[in-house]
Parts: C-alpha cells; sequence; structure tokens
C-alpha cells in the first residue's frame, strides 16, 4: 500500500458508515448503494490530489457520494425501460410471495422498531431533490451552507427543499404519530 492509499484509508474510514447508509437512503437498493459508494470512493481517491488538506473531508467525499447519485439517477431516467424475461412469464403467486412476519413475537425495541420502519418508508417515498436534503441535514447533520455546495444550488433552494421535504414527512407519519400517542389532543384540535 503506498503513502496515498494508506492517507485515503485513514481518511475515509470513520465516514464509511454514515457513507454506506446514506447510498442506501438515497438509492433504495442495496445493489446499488453498493455500486454508488464503489463509484464514490473511486472518484475521491483519483481526485485526491484535488482535495485540500485542513478542510472538511467529510463533506468533500459526500459532495462526490451526491454527485454521482445525482448524475446516476438523470441517466436512469433517461434510459428506457428494462424487462427481464423472468418477469414476463406466467405469473404465478410461489414466485412472488411475500413472508408476513409474525406480529405475535415481541418487537425488537419495542415502539422503536416500527418507529423506524415508518420513517423509513415515508423518507424513501419523499421525491428525490426533497429525499437528498433531509438525509443530509436531518441524518447526515450537514449544514445548510454544506449542503449548497454538495448539490450545487442556493442557500434559499436548500432550506426550501428542507421545509417542503419536512412537511411531505409530517404529513406522511402524521396517523401514525396519532395512533401512537405522539400528538396531543390540542395539537389534533388545530389540525
Amino acid at each position: 500500500m503506498n503513502s496515498n492509499q494508506a492517507l485515503f484509508a485513514e481518511w475515509v474510514q470513520p465516514h464509511m458508515a454514515s457513507l454506506k447508509n446514506t447510498a442506501l437512503r438515497m438509492t433504495r437498493k442495496k445493489t446499488d448503494a453498493e455500486d454508488l459508494l464503489q463509484e464514490t470512493l473511486y472518484k475521491a481517491y483519483r481526485s485526491l490530489n484535488q482535495f485540500q488538506p485542513n478542510t472538511n473531508f467529510r463533506a468533500w467525499i459526500f459532495r462526490i457520494l451526491v454527485n454521482s447519485y445525482i448524475t446516476s439517477y438523470r441517466k436512469h431516467i433517461r434510459q428506457p425501460q428494462k424487462v427481464r424475461f423472468e418477469d414476463v412469464e406466467e405469473f404465478t403467486l410461489h414466485k412472488h410471495r411475500v413472508e408476513i412476519p409474525d406480529m405475535s413475537a415481541p418487537a425488537v425495541g419495542g415502539r422503536e422498531y416500527f418507529f423506524t420502519d415508518d420513517v423509513h418508508n415515508a423518507l424513501i417515498k419523499l421525491p428525490y431533490i426533497f429525499r437528498l436534503v433531509v438525509l443530509l441535514c436531518d441524518v447526515e447533520g450537514f449544514t445548510y451552507s454544506e449542503i449548497a455546495q454538495m448539490i450545487n444550488c442556493p442557500m434559499g433552494t436548500v432550506m426550501s427543499r428542507l421545509y417542503r421535504g419536512r412537511k411531505l414527512l409530517q404529513r406522511q407519519l402524521w396517523t401514525y404519530a396519532d395512533q401512537h400517542g405522539y400528538i396531543s389532543e390540542k395539537t389534533r384540535l388545530k389540525k
């Protein structure tokens, strides 16, 4: 391992879990997230000489992740739909069966287990421009200015998208919050 590889590995290692999680939330598929992460690491290593030491490496590599995601997303929506041969075959229920979890078994972590799933499902339903900003701000903790640099748009646009994304999440999670007692009677009457 040469000195550049060792230095790169040292800088990347503390951010790997966060990069993986963000890639998975962006793409919604494990294989796509792995591809996105691999592409991000390749691009970051290839352009390591452009990184200025003593600056924010985390923001720099996340910008590469975001730009790679946007590029692949735009490329994906321009491609015609692809259908696998297996999907065209005669439809049979046993091929497309979904396992239903045993709801009588105690849930791991109690309410938090279901809350995590509901929030995750609501988050992945957001349009990608809102999902991206909500992930970077509320999950990864980047500032508005860092996000604006990453997605190459004005800070006001970031704030607007974040506000709208949070409102969409709030609407999607309202029923869940009401059912689980997170909403007070006073708040319920205001709605």
